[in-house]
């Protein structure tokens, strides 16, 4: 049958995800008594485990189970969610305050002007300060001249500086991102570094580290060259090392994402440890339990960012199937990701990066991969044939066209959840990245395997055959930055819709879901042309979102 080894839609975490996305968006628009909604969240739950018992009307079950949910994370995110800023307090000039600030995330730890940024949480704030505890802010801190004190996560620091709101001219604009994670104020033109309290040992151990892989990556590296920049900004995550002009063609192409440490840099170097374990006999079952620390710990080293955290999350719910000998369900696992980020971090859910990434994998999962299979089964050169009696040539043939069959399925999978979201936020479409993507994905995990060898080579001191394995990367990335710059050129590669609607994105994206799993409750629709009907779907909302856009203009 085709199907029988395809991905399992099992997944009990995704019946708690509508009910936790629409109580997270109503918590933070409205606000309830909290009581009310307690007990609202307790009445519809205990109703919905009344009918199950019951064995009642399915669908009775569903809507009072979510509905108990919804309620249940309205409460939940009313808790979590800092105070919204009153419009009238927003509009007011910027003004003088004493923040105490516990440093979560890192943006640039020093440039050349000695200034040091990230996102911080408010720990205490002077009178005359319009943000409270628990609120974030972005800011900006000046070292002194003399100073070699690189910023840290995990500090803590006391500054006076200004605090002003954040305006957002541009929807594709820095701002517009910081607003959208619910950071309304920025912190600048601060007094001397004040460091109150240390980042732990951890933190000071996970930065050193970076440093030192930074270092390793670099062995080696001809002068003049810009592939070590691109190389480092793919395996430790800063984009910064990037230029402006190489963030802009990467962007523009839709290739951005293999700077973010995020699914494919997690899967393949979870690959490369797992390998890794094999080939010294440990058995699968307990593999889970070694590799999963060292992978934790490269996210770590990397910055901990928030799409490095999400994809180790998922990897681990998959890796841990192996442990306690289950049935494997990327679905699942995807799903209890989600779940457990949103519970960790529910502003999360306003940010780009959980959207898209979330949106690609379930789309590759639910159509990808499925599209390939029924693809396969009726297009393959050679599926008259018994497979022992292929010939050589007629085994590489198959082997080739089945690596690019799943190429193009993943690919275009990618495409249809992505283009949406990038149309309504970034103010483009690049249908070329369909095939982009196809080329550049292998050439990726190849960098990316050779960056894991060469950074582990030379931390034991073998410092030599991580510059030899450093070329053959950097041949990698030559061959990736030349595709990206000739896309540019194709003529139709990249559409510009800069008023694309955004209501036009998230409908087209929430249309999407509900197609997959429409076809998924019954998979024979996958053998009919009635799979079409997904990217016709996709398709005809870009383009009706692309002429809304050019007729605002």
């Amino acid at each position: 049958m085709l199907f029988n080894n395809s991905i399992p839609t099992r997944a009990p975490a995704l019946f708690l995800i509508p009910g936790m996305l629409i109580g997270l968006l109503l918590a933070r628009s409205y606000e309830v008594h909290v009581g009310a909604l307690i007990i609202g969240a307790l009445f519809a739950l205990t109703f919905s485990l009344w009918t199950n018992i019951r064995e009642g009307n399915k669908w009775l079950w569903i809507v009072s189970f979510c509905l108990g949910s919804t309620l249940a994370f309205w409460t939940y995110g009313q808790a979590r969610f800092p105070a919204k800023p009153n419009p009238y307090t927003l509009s007011l000039p910027e003004r003088e305050a004493t923040l105490t600030l516990d440093v979560e995330r890192v943006l640039s730890p020093m440039n050349v002007y000695r200034s040091s940024s990230g996102i911080a949480k408010v720990l205490s704030a002077s009178k005359t300060s319009p943000v409270k505890a628990k609120s974030r802010v972005y800011f900006r801190a000046k070292t002194t001249e003399d100073d070699d004190y690189v910023l840290q996560r995990g500090q803590r620091l006391q500054l006076t500086g200004v605090l002003y709101p954040i305006v957002v001219d541009d929807d594709d604009s820095f701002e517009a991102y910081l607003k959208s994670t619910g950071i309304h104020y920025a912190f600048e033109r601060t007094s001397a570094l004040n460091v109150f309290k240390e980042a732990s040992v951890f933190d000071r151990f996970c930065m050193r580290a970076n440093d030192r892989f930074d270092e390793y990556l670099r062995l080696g590296a001809p002068a003049n060259t810009h592939l070590t920049n691109i190389y480092v900004a793919m395996l430790l995550g800063k984009k910064a090392a990037l230029s402006d002009e190489q963030t802009e063609r990467f962007r523009m192409t839709g290739t951005m994402h293999f700077f973010a440490i995020s699914g494919l840099h997690i899967g393949v170097i979870a690959t490369v440890i797992a390998q890794c374990l094999l080939l010294i006999r440990v058995p699968r079952r307990f593999s889970p339990w070694i590799g999963l620390p060292m992978l934790y710990l490269y996210v770590e080293i990397t910055g901990a960012s928030p799409s490095a955290v999400r994809a180790f999350l998922m990897a681990a719910c998959f890796w841990f199937s192996f442990a306690i000998i289950r049935q494997r369900s990327p679905l699942s696992a995807l799903a209890t990701s989600a779940v457990a980020v949103l519970l960790i971090a529910p502003e999360q859910l306003w940010g780009l990066g959980f959207q898209l990434s979330y949106t690609v994998v379930l789309s590759i999962l639910l159509f990808g991969l499925p599209l390939y299979e029924s693809l396969l089964l009726r297009t393959h050169p050679y599926k008259m044939l018994p497979e022992d009696s292929w010939t050589s040539g007629q085994r590489a043939i198959a082997w080739s066209y089945d690596k690019l069959l799943l190429l193009f399925c993943i690919s275009l999978s990618a495409w249809l959840a992505s283009a949406p979201l990038s149309a309504g936020l970034f103010g483009f479409i690049a249908p070329g990245a369909i095939f982009l993507n196809m080329l550049l994905i292998y050439l990726a995990a190849l960098t990316i395997t050779g960056g894991v060898i060469a950074i582990s080579l030379a931390s034991i001191g073998m410092t030599a055959i991580c510059s030899f394995i450093n070329h053959s990367a950097w041949v990698c990335l030559a061959l990736m930055d030349g595709l990206v710059q000739i896309s540019l050129r194709i003529p139709g590669s990249i559409y510009v819709c800069e008023q694309f609607p955004q209501s036009i994105s998230y409908l087209t994206v929430i249309g999407y879901t509900g197609l997959l799993f429409w076809l998924h409750s019954n998979r024979e629709r996958f053998h009919s042309k009635t799979v079409l009907i997904v990217p016709i779907f996709v398709s005809a909302m870009l383009i009706i979102g692309t002429v809304m856009s050019h007729s605002s203009l």
